[in-house]
């Protein structure tokens, strides 16, 4: 063989040792990056959570305020209250229940 063939075979063994690490090393920076992907959805996940037990307090707490006021005319506080009212019996039930 020719030093020149000899040559570009070495060549070519250097450029695929090179493409090798630089594979290596962007197989590396995908799962950091995969990694980083996955705990950023977590924590999107786990504040769209915080957030909807928020708003739900929120609506909670427009119901009790509009609970006491006359004249409301809001289905939700309606329901509200017929629920209470259920919980009330049930517990009243339960007690008497308990008594006997």
């Amino acid at each position: 063989m020719s030093t020149l063939t000899i040559r570009r075979i070495d060549d070519a063994k250097k450029k695929a040792a090179l493409l090798v690490e630089h594979t290596r090393a962007l197989l590396l920076k995908n799962n950091e990056l995969e990694a980083e992907v996955r705990r950023l959805k977590d924590s999107l996940d786990e504040k769209e959570q915080k957030n909807e037990e928020l708003l739900n307090k929120i609506k909670i707490i427009k119901l009790a305020q509009n609970m006491g006021a006359p004249g409301t005319e809001n289905p939700d506080v309606k329901e509200l209250k017929r629920k209470v009212n259920e919980y009330i019996k049930e517990i009243d039930h339960c007690i008497t229940m308990l008594n006997d």
